[in-house]
């Protein structure tokens, strides 16, 4: 599991439940990317709480959990 803190969230990329459906990518490509690996990781830059939250709700498996100030607010 890899861990990310930007603004008040911290997002949490679980890579064992990454299916490479890439829509995470398409919404904010500044933050996830895919790796050679078939799975998420952090692509480095930073973007709105706004994207970053539509860009975990867009992934079909939950692998992108959203915490804000220690309290876990995707998936609920």
């Amino acid at each position: 599991m890899s861990e990310k803190i930007i603004g008040n969230y911290t997002i949490k990329l679980l890579e064992d439940n990454c299916i490479s459906a890439a829509a995470c990518t398409s919404v904010s490509p500044e933050v996830f990317t895919l790796q050679h690996k078939n799975s998420v990781d952090f692509a480095g830059g930073t973007d709105t709480e706004e994207n970053i939250l539509l860009a975990a709700q867009s992934c079909p498996t939950g692998a992108i959990e959203i915490y804000e100030n220690g309290v876990k607010i995707w998936p609920l």
